[in-house]
């Protein structure tokens, strides 16, 4: 665990401390340290894919994109030592379950080219780069690694999409409808998809939003922290009402534009990535994730919405509670784009550009959709909370 005094913060003030912690804890590990060098000798020794690699951008894993001469691609995931094995499954197994079934493109999982119990035992590296590196294949889906520098990890292996930014995407309706429904179609393929590690405490849960109460302080905005603080009170209170009411299943939990992947005119989704967030949650939740992020994109925001909405509902119409609590969700997730990417930046420093990379936008949206929001439900709860006082 970091020894940072922020990944001690005290959590004396949230009614769920141990929550908050457990959440926390995958994100208190610094990205593993593997070379270009390393990644590309591991990819031919345990994959057979000869190829030059390049590094990748993640949060919290060491990605590399391996490209063979043919053109073909990969990407070799080293995965964070803070990550459970549950977890790890989990992102193999979803890879699998939507094979051949989504309309969306997902990458698709690589197995370990070693099949056999014998060789499952063995130590297999055996370049300059990697001798003395023990490895071992306990399933053929993954490779627990040790690096020269004696981190323990994992290793997986899916294939590369090719395919423009998504922050590509035109800032057009046609393009977000599209998106709107793409997400639903990653829906429909998800409905029947379970695991266990779906119901893992994750930091990253809408709901769970208000739990970042201690953290509020690295926010440097005094009227900024109180917004949160006003808005994470009235969330509570609605969810509370309303959230029992919401359609969950597993959903992706992170449609940003770095996991989404536009066509060549920027008018359709030419693909989704890394799983790696999902949750058993309500599915409204991944509209308001996605409209989190294309809604700051664009003078007309409500418009953006709207246009999502229609491409979603085309294919699978929202019930009135999701209609009611997709701005509470929006709002959720961009006060977590707040605090938790700006405790991540204080305990990463060298990691701060990639990691608030979204946190302007994500003020700016909040700040202009707060007011109103919290002049209609603020109202609604103060008048819940007179005609129904709490017993002193």
């Amino acid at each position: 665990m970091n020894s940072s005094p922020l990944a001690s913060i005290a959590l004396a003030e949230t009614n769920e401390p141990d929550a908050l912690a457990q959440a926390s804890q995958a994100f208190l590990t610094a990205v593993p340290q593997v070379t270009t060098e390393q990644a590309q000798a591991l990819a031919w020794e345990a994959y057979g894919i000869q190829g030059n690699a390049q590094p990748l951008s993640g949060e919290r894993d060491r990605n590399f994109l391996v490209r063979t001469a043919d053109g073909s691609a990969v990407t070799l995931k080293f995965i964070s030592a803070a990550e459970s094995l549950a977890e790890t499954e989990m992102q193999i197994a979803v890879l699998k379950h939507l094979a051949g079934r989504c309309a969306v493109p997902v990458p698709l999982h690589h197995p370990l080219r070693l099949p056999t119990a014998t060789q499952a035992s063995a130590r297999v590296h055996t370049s300059p780069l990697t001798r003395s590196v023990t490895s071992h294949v306990t399933s053929p889906d993954w490779l627990d690694w040790r690096s020269p520098a004696g981190e323990h990890l994992r290793v997986r292996c899916y294939s590369f999409l090719d395919g423009k930014a998504g922050s590509d995407l035109q800032r057009s309706g046609a393009a977000w409808q599209a998106w709107g429904l793409a997400i639903a179609q990653l829906h429909g393929a998800l409905a029947d998809f379970a695991h266990p590690a779906t119901e893992r405490p994750f930091l990253w849960d809408a709901r769970r939003a208000p739990l970042l109460r201690p953290w509020l302080e690295v926010v440097d905005d005094a009227q900024l922290r109180a917004q949160i603080a006003a808005f994470w009170a009235v969330f509570e209170q609605r969810l509370v009402q309303l959230g029992p009411q919401l359609p969950t299943q597993t959903i992706h939990n992170d449609l940003s534009p770095s996991n989404l992947l536009a066509s060549d005119n920027g008018l359709g989704i030419a693909g989704v990535l890394d799983f790696g967030d999902m949750l058993l949650a309500p599915r409204v939740a991944d509209l308001a994730i996605s409209a989190s992020y294309q809604m700051p994109l664009t003078d007309a925001p409500d418009a953006a919405l709207a246009a999502m909405l229609a491409g979603y509902e085309s294919l699978l119409p929202l019930t009135a509670a999701e209609h009611a609590l997709l701005p509470d969700l929006i709002l959720a997730r961009l006060t977590q784009r707040m605090v938790i990417t700006a405790w991540r930046a204080r305990l990463y420093p060298d990691n701060r550009v990639y990691i608030l990379r979204s946190q302007a936008t994500a003020t700016a949206l909040f700040r202009r959709m707060i007011g109103d929001w919290l002049q209609t439900h603020g109202a609604q709860a103060d008048h819940r909370a007179d005609t129904h006082p709490t017993a002193a």
